[in-house]
């Protein structure tokens, strides 16, 4: 039954409705922010990568393969009827987890985020971006050592409101939203 409602809903309203809405839990972050409001996802997670520099006059070097940490951050604002997510990612540093060290949720300029791409989050990307909210555990001392090792973190904040998350997984939201 709740099927045909759903075809009878896109044939008379067009496709705008069509999908299955989906149920923001009470714990999660945007369950409280309403229309207009935006809510702030970082993350810092450890890549392999190589670098490569290029000079003015047309030199490349190239370095070794590495670990560096990527901070990347997301702002999704509450629209009428979806979220509008502007992308952005730092610049790559040796070890800038360093940022979430005993964090204040205060976004500094040497963060140097640079704005990437801006999109619409899917059904998809929602329920991602819930999966990873419930399946991350709160931080402790112990998660902001500085090292190689660190593991990704998922810091999730609306105004005075946040979360800071230990994912563990190779789960990375560059990787997993806004294709």
């Amino acid at each position: 039954m709740r099927s045909f409602i759903l075809i009878i809903c896109c044939w008379f309203f067009g496709n705008l409705h069509c999908q299955d809405s989906i149920v923001i839990p009470s714990s999660s972050i945007l369950n409280t922010i309403k229309i207009g409001d935006s809510v702030t996802y970082y993350q810092c997670h450890v890549e392999a990568a190589v670098q490569q520099l290029s000079t003015v006059s047309g030199q490349t070097l190239t370095g070794k393969q590495q670990k560096y940490t990527i901070t990347e951050k997301y702002v999704l604002k509450k629209n009428a009827d979806n979220y509008s997510v502007n992308y952005y990612a730092s610049s790559l540093t040796v070890f800038p987890n360093r940022k979430f060290s005993a964090l204040k949720i205060r976004e500094k300029p040497y963060w140097e985020f640079k704005k990437e791409k801006r999109f619409t989050l899917t059904e998809k990307d929602l329920k991602v971006l819930l999966a990873l909210e419930k399946k991350g555990k709160e931080a402790i001392e112990y998660d902001y050592a500085i090292s190689k090792y660190n593991t990704n973190q998922l810091i999730i904040k609306s105004g005075k409101n946040f979360k800071q998350l230990v994912i563990d997984g190779n789960y990375v939201l560059s990787k997993l939203i806004g294709k």
